[in-house]
């Protein structure tokens, strides 16, 4: 990090020095630069300043000072400056308006034909260039009006050739016409520099170079600061910081040697213009944002809300207005740059360094530099200096110190996970003992709770179809075939199986005890002919009933139909017979059968729901029982009662008969008296 610290600050050493001359300050005294004592083949570019012929709402051409009959009278002026500086006939000159520039070059004469250049930046804002009565440039239009005139901004390197077998080769003279109604400075603010091509040509590639590296730098920087934000959305400050970046590449191809005019060749002046600018005053506000998310403690949001506003106003203002007009407001602009750039870097950052906050002495000092070098662009802009514009490498120097921070963090939490790594290491280990001793307890319980919860919904199942066959049965308990139709059809449709039959015991005093089928569920006439009455030790039914014990038959081979089945001459996959029993007597059987093997929770559910429905079923029949008999009582009980009637009146019958008989015989026996 230090290593690129220092190519950085020997990349602006090295811009300061690109542009001066080698061989001393040389001034244009008069009109006149005399370049005689010195080698420009064996010299660096020579930097043209000084007094020079000046033309106010003159455009002349080179031929007009060969004219003798015109009495042109110049007034000398500097240059590098705008012309909104000079004062002609005691009156300062407007910013809008136009002007020829002339002046000589004296030098050596050249052996042989020889190549030289004018390195000239911007000339604001349309010129017109002769070297030795020769047009050799020409930059928008020039013109008297403000509807003649185009503005144009375009750095260049003009070549033109000295030839002594054509002409004179000992002076240089250089006319320029200038016009500007489109921009608050005017004529030639910035410096024009002179040498031979090749000199020319290195300088502008060294220039070129240097931007690019800078370029560079800050595009990596802030593409990095731009991932970041990506894969970490909430450190917004990265965002704006990348932003930044962006802002400043492009004040760096906007200005100066404009390279974006090689990208963009006829670009529009004006969207130049605004792009120039608004990337000047337009990143305070970035700045603000990104210094604010950085130490929320020492600025005050208020303050950070205003320069935000201030500046969201100066860039609507620069881009929906012409340059003319948001030019007029250049001094508050800069006013507004000074006061920003003192706050964020003495009011925030410096306060921060003092309360030793994490990273605020090299933000301070990265911005530093940055403000100095932006408050060097500001004069240069101003024409107070003539110093090339240094804010792009402020950045990229701020830039890499923000790297620096980055990266000492990174080690700093680096260093911190090496120390604590043993100790997380030890700690992992006993860890993963507790976890794999805790895995193996959780996996025990989960197969308990696994285990617990089948159990319940099998229970759930079980505790259901009881609800259902309970309410079957406590709702008919008046006739018991109707009562076993209704069961044997519940427990078909719960246990989802194809067919069933319901048999009860049939045990009168006049007949043998049989089964009877009182009740089915999907047996066909056949079957039930053929299975009304089933002896109660025949078949499968039989042997079920007589050994009270449960039968559960798998894999019914093909000659099951040759089996007394109740199921008659279905073809079931599994058979399931359940006596109905209870502790004192076995009452019937059920039959159930199903194209699915039957599961152990069913086999258990039909277990419990037996006793329930023989004991029902044995009341029912019971209840009928009895009914029958009281019924049979009362008819006898009438039946005897009309017989007693009919023996009393006999026996009354009788005791007539008996007393007729006496009176007869007394009759005779008193006749008989008599007779005797």
């Amino acid at each position: 990090m230090k290593i690129r610290i220092f190519i950085l600050l020997f990349l602006i050493g090295l811009t300061f020095d690109l542009p001066a001359s080698s061989t001393g300050k040389l001034l244009i005294e008069k009109g006149v630069l005399n370049l005689q004592g010195i080698s420009i083949q064996t010299s660096d570019i020579v930097k043209l300043e000084g007094e020079v012929e000046f033309y106010w709402r003159e455009l002349l051409e080179p031929k007009d000072f060969l004219d003798k009959s015109k009495d042109l009278k110049p007034k000398f002026v500097d240059i590098p400056k705008s012309w909104t500086s000079y004062i002609v006939d005691n009156e300062k000159l407007s910013k809008e308006g136009y002007a020829t520039y002339r002046f000589i070059i004296n030098k050596k004469p050249d052996m042989s034909l020889t190549h030289y250049g004018f390195k000239v930046q911007s000339i604001f804002t349309s010129y017109k260039i002769w070297i030795n009565g020769e047009m050799i440039s020409q930059v928008g239009r020039v013109g008297t009006s403000k509807e003649e005139h185009k503005p144009a901004f375009k750095s260049q390197d003009i070549l033109f050739t000295l030839d002594p077998r054509v002409g004179t080769t000992e002076s240089i003279e250089v006319v320029i016409q200038v016009s500007n109604y489109s921009h608050r400075r005017s004529g030639i603010p910035w410096a024009i520099y002179f040498s031979t091509f090749d000199a020319i040509k290195k300088t502008s590639r060294n220039l070129d170079i240097l931007n690019l590296i800078v370029i560079g730098i800050v595009l990596v920087i802030g593409i990095n600061h731009l991932i970041m934000y990506f894969f970490r959305r909430k450190d917004v400050s990265n965002l704006y910081f990348g932003i930044l970046t962006l802002v400043m590449i492009l004040r760096n191809i906007s200005t100066g040697d404009r390279i974006i005019g090689y990208l963009i060749p006829n670009i529009n002046w004006e969207l130049l213009s605004k792009l120039d600018n608004f990337s000047g005053y337009g990143t305070i506000p970035f700045f603000a944002l990104f210094i604010f998310h950085l130490f929320k403690d020492d600025f005050k949001v208020w303050i950070k809300n205003t320069i935000v506003i201030v500046g969201l106003v100066i860039s609507i203002i620069i881009f929906v207005t012409p340059a003319l007009f948001y030019g007029k407001f250049n001094m508050f602009y800069e006013l507004y740059l000074l006061i920003g750039g003192v706050y964020l870097t003495f009011g925030v950052l410096l306060v921060s360094t003092i309360r030793r906050r994490t990273g605020a002495l090299f933000t301070f000092l990265g911005m530093f530099i940055l403000y100095a070098t932006t408050i060097n662009d500001v004069l240069s802009s101003m024409g107070v200096a003539q110093t090339p514009y240094l804010a792009p490498y402020g950045l990229a120097f701020f830039m890499l110190l923000q790297s620096f921070t980055i990266t000492s963090k990174s080690a700093k939490a680096i260093n911190e996970n090496e120390d604590l790594s043993h100790q997380l290491l030890l700690e992992k280990q006993s860890l993963e003992e507790n976890i794999e001793k805790r895995t193996l307890e959780l996996r025990e319980q989960q197969g308990i709770l696994i285990a617990h919860q089948e159990k319940e919904k099998l229970q759930s199942w079980i505790n259901i179809g009881l609800t259902k066959v309970n309410d079957v049965l406590s709702a008919n308990k008046n006739d018991y075939k109707v009562l076993s139709r209704k069961v044997i059809t519940t427990l078909a449709k719960y246990m989802n199986v194809k067919m069933g039959a319901l048999y009860v015991l049939i045990d009168d005093d006049l007949t043998e005890p049989y089964l009877e089928m009182v009740a089915d569920y999907g047996c066909g006439n056949k079957m039930k002919k053929k299975n009304k009455k089933i002896e109660p030790d025949s078949g499968l039914v039989g042997s079920t009933f007589s050994d009270n014990q449960i039968q559960h038959l798998k894999d019914i081979p093909n000659d099951y139909f040759k089996i007394n089945s109740g199921l008659g001459e279905s073809l079931p996959k599994s058979l399931l017979i359940v006596p109905l029993s209870t502790d004192d007597a076995v009452y019937g059987v059920i039959e159930l059968a199903s194209f699915d093997e039957f599961k152990t929770i069913e086999i258990e559910f039909i277990k419990k729901i037996a006793f329930s429905i023989a004991t029902n079923l044995n009341n029912v029949r019971m209840n009928e029982r009895n009914i029958n008999l009281i019924q049979q009582f009362q008819e006898q009980a009438q039946e005897i009662q009309e017989k007693e009637e009919r023996m009393r009146e006999s026996l009354e019958e009788l005791e007539y008969y008996r007393e007729s008989f006496q009176s007869v015989k007394q009759e005779l026996d008193d006749l008989k008296s008599t007779l005797n």
